[in-house]
């Protein structure tokens, strides 16, 4: 029986620990650790799941003192990506990236998206910021990041879909705190063997 999505003390620690003191060596079990297959057709992240169940514990409490923390997370998430691995500890890690997040933030959202073909999977709410006009108008000015007029022609394009229908902020976080994570949550515990051990 999984305690996936249960409050945990040592995970809570770790959590406080870099929390107060930065200190990147806390987060050794869960860097992206890619091996064969006990089987060897194909790869795993030895870490996948013990990084997933941080990432929870996140999404079940957190503040803006744990955006360090979070980007740290999805930088390594984004890595699995390569490999085609789950994305289902990357979604909840780039919604807890999108409630803390600042403009200059769209770019790792944006990675996170498009980078490995989760254009489908991840929502695109999560490059329209706090408010999509404003994100508009913070890439049209951001002259520093190569990727901000690729970011500014997504949204447009988003927008020019007459059939779509986007969620405001506030909708969104309600409904992803309220109902996908609960599709996330059985995502994740069907995967539980395989993120642990490489077997299915």
């Amino acid at each position: 029986m999984s305690n996936l999505g249960l409050p945990n003390k040592e995970l809570r620690k770790i959590i406080e620990d870099f929390r107060n003191t930065q200190d990147i060596s806390l987060l050794d079990n869960f860097k992206t650790e890619i091996k064969p297959t006990p089987d060897g057709k194909w790869s795993y992240d030895v870490n996948a799941w013990n990084r997933a169940l941080l990432i929870l514990e996140l999404f079940n409490e957190s503040s803006i003192n744990d955006k360090p923390l979070i980007k740290w997370l999805l930088d390594e998430e984004i890595k699995t990506q390569e490999y085609e691995l789950s994305y289902y500890a990357l979604d909840v890690n780039a919604f807890l990236l999108y409630k803390y997040m600042d403009f200059e933030d769209v770019y790792q959202l944006f990675d996170a998206k498009f980078s490995y073909g989760n254009v489908y999977h991840l929502d695109v709410e999560l490059i329209f910021g706090h408010d999509k006009e404003e994100m508009k108008d913070f890439l049209k000015s951001d002259e520093q990041n190569q990727l901000a007029p690729m970011v500014l022609d997504t949204i447009l394009s988003y927008e020019n879909n007459p059939d779509a229908k986007f969620k405001s902020r506030d909708e969104y976080i309600t409904y992803y705190q309220n109902r996908k994570i609960k599709h996330i949550m059985n995502d994740l515990e069907a995967s539980e063997k395989y993120m642990r051990t490489g077997k299915n």
